[in-house]
């Protein structure tokens, strides 16, 4: 796609797989017992069980995230899309996770953790279920993730977090030019070595299917 840019992160082999798998146990053992959000409160439909999963997921991405430099691969992706229609309609639309659902290939559902705001942003924690394809089958996944929504400035950023040490840094741009708006996904990924052509290949086009179906449905009025 016309104005992507691609850029190959530091990686240092060695002991990385020891330090990760340390990593997700000792974090999970964590959170389970002491992680929460102050001020935050659970929303309707969220579970104690949906509560520590998230809790412990987003402790051991808040770890490997810290390490990622050392212990993990990583690359940046930006993806633009222009969409004919205003950004006071393409913003909402487009910043809903939930109508991703029918048009991110990968997405079967959403779980509530917790709603809150943060001085000017409306902040959204959820676990994603997804179906992940490998090869001729699909693995079912749950993607624990935290969205920021900052609405007045029309951007949003979403950090998301998969086993074993898969993390996505996404940060959405909307600037609108006429009646139409350049929607540009600033992408991050980081895994581990091994995984790392796998991710960004899955990434990078499971998000431009959900953006060539959401510049659809915007456009044809759907959303």
């Amino acid at each position: 796609m016309a104005g992507r840019s691609e850029v190959l992160g530091g990686l240092r082999r060695g002991s990385s797989g020891s330090l990760l798998c340390a990593a997700l146990v000792v974090t999970a053992g964590i959170a389970l017992g002491s992680v929460g959000v102050a001020g935050a409160e659970p929303v309707s439909g969220s579970s104690s069980a949906v509560d520590a999963e998230w809790d412990a997921s987003w402790a051991a991405f808040q770890y490997e995230n810290s390490h990622a430099g050392s212990v993990l691969a990583t690359r940046s992706v930006d993806l633009p899309v222009t969409i004919d229609a205003p950004v006071d309609r393409v913003f909402p639309a487009y910043s809903n996770l939930e109508n991703s659902l029918g048009r991110h290939p990968f997405l079967r559902g959403v779980l509530d953790h917790r709603r809150y705001t943060d001085g000017d942003a409306a902040v959204w924690e959820f676990i994603a279920l997804e179906d992940i394809p490998a090869g001729p089958v699909s693995i079912p996944g749950r993607t624990v993730g935290r969205q920021e929504m900052h609405a007045a400035d029309h951007w949003y950023s979403t950090d998301t977090w998969d086993a074993p040490g898969v993390i996505t840094h996404q940060k959405v741009t909307f600037d609108a030019h006429g009646g139409a708006t350049t929607v540009t996904e600033h992408l991050t990924f980081s895994a581990p070595a091994s995984l790392i052509d796998y991710t960004v290949k899955n990434g990078v086009s499971s998000h431009i299917a959900n953006q060539q179906a959401m510049k659809r449905d915007i456009e044809n009025g759907t959303l």
